[in-house]
């Protein structure tokens, strides 16, 4: 009898774990999507690199490929844009500190350009993680 209720419990958190992600099927076309704009982009398109990780993200897709796109973008020009999307990502995957160095890089980086930035927004992101650990 024990092994039977032990047998239940295994399988209502499996359920309670599956249901937390759904996958309809337009995971897949999503991707593909976004794999065929950028590999139609030039070697040097942060742009379409980072958009295509944020359309991914908005959607919940937040995978491997999409932080090698973010990380390919980051690499060939840093942008307050890719690096506030960099910590999201990180965010998204509950690693707020990772986040936090991201979103100031982002802050250093966007003021530097331009000292009307506006710095609300990562602000705002950087206070969230200030407080997740007060």
């Amino acid at each position: 009898m024990k092994n039977v209720s032990n047998f239940l419990i295994i399988l209502l958190l499996c359920c309670l774990a599956g249901s937390s992600y759904s996958y309809d099927g337009n995971h897949d076309k999503i991707i593909n999507k976004y794999r065929a704009e950028i590999n139609e982009s030039a070697p040097d398109d942060w742009y379409t690199l980072a958009s295509s990780a944020a359309s991914c993200m908005k959607k919940n897709i937040v995978n491997k490929e999409v932080a090698a796109w973010i990380d390919r973008s980051i690499e060939i020009k840093k942008t307050p844009y890719n690096l506030e999307l960099k910590g999201d990502y990180y965010m998204k995957n509950r690693l707020p500190e990772n986040a936090g160095e991201f979103y100031l890089e982002a802050l250093r980086i966007g003021l530097e350009e331009d000292k009307d930035f506006d710095v609300t927004r990562l602000q705002s992101k950087i206070a969230k993680i200030v407080n997740l650990k007060t």
